[in-house]
C-alpha cells in the first residue's frame, strides 16, 4: 500500500487523503491465525505543516472469532488509528515520543504499520454480545439457547472452609 508523497514534498498541495483497501485473508501472530472477514479499510491523510509531514489514518477492519463465553464463532468489528511523523529513511531520528513512519523516494508504505496496528488493536477476550450467558459449567450446554436443570452453587474455593464451620 504505496502512498505517493510528491506533491506533498514539493508544496503543490499541502494535504492528500487516500483509502485504500488491503485484500488479505490471514494474519499470522504469536496466538494463532487471524481470519479477516472482509478487506481491511484503511482512510485517512498526510499532511504537511511547516517541513514536516504527518500521517492521521483509520483502520477498519473485520475478523472472524470465537465467543469466549459459548465458543461460538462470530464476526468482529475493530477500528484502530495510524498516526505519527515521516521521516526520509536517510533522516536522523529526534528524540520525540511520537511515532514516526519512514518513506523513501517521496513513497510511504504503510502495508507493514497496518499489519501491526491490527494486532495490537485485538482485544483479549471477545464476547458475541454482552448479554452471553456462556455454557453451563456442569453439562455443557450453551445457556444462550436452553435452560439447564443442574445444580450450580458457586463457592468461593477460598471460602469454602468456612461452609463445614457452622455445620
Amino acid at each position: 500500500m504505496k502512498i505517493d508523497l510528491s506533491r506533498l514534498i514539493d508544496r503543490t498541495v499541502y494535504e492528500i487523503d487516500f483509502e485504500h483497501s488491503l485484500d488479505l485473508v490471514k494474519i499470522q501472530s504469536t496466538s494463532g491465525e487471524i481470519v479477516l472477514a472482509n478487506p481491511v479499510i484503511v482512510k485517512g491523510s498526510v499532511y504537511k505543516t511547516d517541513d514536516d509531514l504527518y500521517l492521521n489514518a483509520k483502520v477498519s477492519y473485520e475478523y472472524y472469532e470465537n465467543c469466549a463465553r459459548c465458543l461460538k464463532e462470530f464476526v468482529n468489528k475493530a477500528e484502530t488509528v495510524l498516526s505519527g511523523r515521516l521521516m526520509e529513511t536517510s533522516q536522523s531520528l529526534d528524540t520525540d515520543d511520537e511515532p514516526v513512519f519512514y518513506y523513501d523516494n517521496d513513497h510511504l508504505e504503510i502495508k507493514e504499520q497496518v499489519l501491526t496496528s491490527i494486532l495490537l488493536s485485538l482485544p483479549m477476550k471477545s464476547l458475541c454480545n454482552d448479554n452471553c450467558r456462556g455454557l453451563c459449567l456442569v453439562c455443557g450446554k450453551d445457556l444462550n439457547i436452553e435452560e439447564c436443570s443442574c445444580d450450580i452453587q458457586e463457592i468461593d474455593p477460598r471460602l469454602a472452609k468456612l461452609k463445614d464451620l457452622f455445620d
